[in-house]
């Protein structure tokens, strides 16, 4: 070797053997984190997201103080994380205590976030957030980084790249977020992270974005659950007995996401496809809502229907006096779905929508599917085992034919076959739901949601009822939840019992139509009894005075019983609210033992109300089609996050390998 080599390679070898200490960060001490800031994309704003996100982990370290072994652990997480949630966002209680707070919204969480959605009520499209191109199709999605590892070095100065751009110098030991931090989508990027002046370390960064859309009906759409309530005043009083609307013009009803739908933020799909974000800090969620209140499969996702919202008329009779509105010969859920997923309008062939030269702004990566009961006649059952016999034809012939148990079974064999066949088809002729980069259609991303039973008390037993009509009635806990309306309803217990036996034949049915087509099926709402002890008549018997525990409705006056209705006063003496003040003690979203909307809380949440056609009020409409009990029967917002576990539970296996691969 020769002489002047030597000095060269004593030099290079003294460089390499410098201590590690020359290059504050490596790879073997310190790890690049990020996530998606907000990654339920329909919510403008990140912090509102975070609320949720908070919400589960404040859940988790509930969870983790019960002392639980840690694969039960893991299984009570896997089946309550959405319901805990919803627990410590909408309980009155300071979660999980019984410690009242003292800023408690009565409204609930959705009303703070109902102005701040990429969804345009007016337009009732996904188009509020720059328009639906910027929707379904993102071009970035800011994160949020760090360093994790022992004793990262606060005192030096990191900088920030992504791709090569310099995104950010501060304390290494900051989290970095903000204008510029963000990874391009679809293809990511490469974060790094150096002090200055030195060698970075490297990942690969990429966010994977779902896109799900929901279809369906009330039992997707959160019908009972507006985003917000209604609200009543303390003096003003309907028929001197009963609570009245503190503003009680148009102005003064409930706010939905989509009005015509009465589809709400609280709605089983939704709150799935939002937990999907919150458990997954890489990824992010972009969902097109159309689930509608009132939808069957040809009249509603298919094709057009009649909506829940009702238009006065000059006409008094009793099926005239407020139509439902009626949509135009476009105005399908697949029709919505196809505008905003198609780049150019459809085109109708054979009656559906179908996008020219499939170019669709990208595939979908499931669809999720709530549809089935008003294929077969579900608000005509409820007639049938709640309408007394001696219901006048008016109000009978306003609910329609109702439809007995026997019948109902007989639609499920008869009609419910041919009705999901012919939605499996037009799906797979139009829909770009695909799980491979061939694009070919994959019906197993068609998840079907099965529907729980609704009719259980406290102890999981069907709701005790009185056996006969009389003026002892209201001594039953059934009987409680529609006092108001008792002068045409009734609870029967002979006919509960075989609405139950049908909600069991339907989930066989549903299963069984669900596999013939390659649907996934999500039935452990009902195949696990996740509602038992959670039915319409439910009460937590602790917490008996909690207002939120109620069933009867809050009246003005005395009664013999305290389970009795206001009676009229024969003295002329003032009376009191019982068993609450309507004004000041209504919670429509606290914690309850019940998941379902009674008839008296469709009054007491909902209460919905006929307009003319220069949007006022019209009582006499109202009176005359029942308005008020619309929502009633339908899963509260407590009842829909059980849902959403229930569906969670199916997803998270196939989630799993989307988004990490093989175990």
């Amino acid at each position: 070797m020769s002489r002047v080599l030597l000095p060269v390679l004593a030099i290079l070898l003294f460089v390499f053997a410098l201590p590690a200490e020359a290059q504050t960060l490596s790879t073997s001490q310190f790890r690049i984190e990020w996530q998606v800031t907000n990654r339920f994309r329909l919510f403008q704003d990140p912090m509102f997201f975070r609320q949720h996100e908070n919400a589960w982990r404040q859940y988790l370290l509930h969870v983790d103080q019960q002392g639980m072994a840690s694969d039960e652990r893991d299984s009570f997480v896997a089946r309550t994380s959405v319901l805990g949630s919803e627990h410590v966002l909408n309980d009155r209680y300071i979660a999980f205590s019984n410690i009242l707070r003292k800023n408690f919204d009565w409204r609930g969480w959705a009303a703070k976030g109902h102005d701040g959605l990429c969804y345009d009520g007016r337009k009732r499209s996904h188009s509020a957030c720059g328009g639906i191109d910027a929707y379904v199709m993102p071009q970035s999605h800011a994160i949020e980084m760090w360093l994790s590892g022992q004793n990262v070095p606060a005192a030096a100065v990191c900088e920030w790249r992504i791709g090569g751009q310099l995104v950010a110098q501060t304390s290494c030991s900051d989290r970095v977020s903000g204008e510029g931090v963000a990874l391009p989508y679809p293809g990511g990027a490469e974060i790094s992270v150096n002090v200055v002046g030195e060698a970075p370390i490297i990942t690969a960064a990429r966010v994977k974005d779902l896109l799900i859309a929901g279809l369906g009906d009330s039992f997707a759409s959160g019908e009972g659950n507006p985003n917000r309530p209604v609200a009543f005043s303390d003096t003003r009083r309907f028929r001197n007995f009963y609570p009245l609307r503190r503003q009680n013009d148009a102005g003064g009803g409930a706010e939905w996401t989509d009005e015509l739908c009465h589809r709400s933020l609280y709605g089983q799909q939704l709150r799935a496809a939002l937990q999907i974000a919150i458990e997954n800090p890489q990824s992010s969620v972009t969902f097109l809502d159309y689930s509608c209140s009132g939808a069957s499969i040809a009249d509603g996702i298919l094709g057009p229907q009649t909506y829940v919202e009702r238009l006065a008329s000059t006409e008094r009779s009793a099926q005239l006096a407020a139509p439902m509105i009626a949509g135009g010969p476009k105005d399908s859920q697949l029709y919505r779905m196809m505008r905003e997923l198609c780049r150019e309008t459809p085109e109708m062939k054979r009656g559906l929508p179908t996008c020219p030269e499939s170019n669709f702004r990208r595939p979908l990566d499931f669809v999720f599917l709530s549809v089935g009961g008003n294929d077969i006649g579900f608000s005509n059952i409820v007639a049938w085992a709640s309408l007394r016999d001696s219901a006048s034809a008016t109000i009978a012939s306003f609910f329609g034919a109702t439809v007995s148990a026997k019948e109902f079974a007989a639609r499920m064999r008869d009609i419910l076959p041919e009705a999901y066949a012919n939605l499996a088809s037009a799906l797979e002729t139009t829909v770009p739901v695909t799980s491979a980069a061939d694009g070919v259609f994959d019906p197993s991303r068609i998840v079907l949601t099965a529907y729980p039973d609704l009719v259980t008390n406290e102890a999981g037993d069907l709701c005790e009822a009185s056996p006969d009509e009389g003026d002892d009635e209201d001594r039953y806990a059934a009987n409680q939840s529609l006092d108001m309306f008792s002068s045409w309803l009734t609870a029967q217990p002979d006919r509960l019992a075989k609405v139950r036996e049908q909600f069991s034949l339907l989930y066989r049915r549903m299963k069984d139509l669900a596999g013939d087509h390659g649907w996934t099926f999500a039935g452990r709402i009902y195949a696990d009894k996740m509602f038992e002890g959670h039915g319409f008549c439910a009460q937590n018997i602790k917490r008996i005075a909690d207002p939120a525990e109620q069933l009867m409705i809050p009246c003005y006056g005395t009664a013999e019983r305290d389970t009795q209705t206001c009676q009229t006063s024969l003295s002329g003496k003032e009376g009191s609210w019982r068993p609450y003040n309507p004004a000041t003690q209504n919670y429509p979203y606290a914690l309850r033992q019940r998941w379902v909307r009674t008839f008296n809380d469709a009054y007491m949440v909902i209460n919905q109300k006929v307009r003319d056609r220069f949007g006022k009020l019209d009582e006499k409409a109202s009176a005359a089609v029942f308005s008020e009990t619309t929502g009633a029967l339908h899963p509260s917002a407590e009842g829909h996050a059980a849902m959403a576990d229930s569906l969670m539970l199916t997803l998270r296996p196939v989630l799993y390998d989307m988004l990490y691969g093989e175990r």
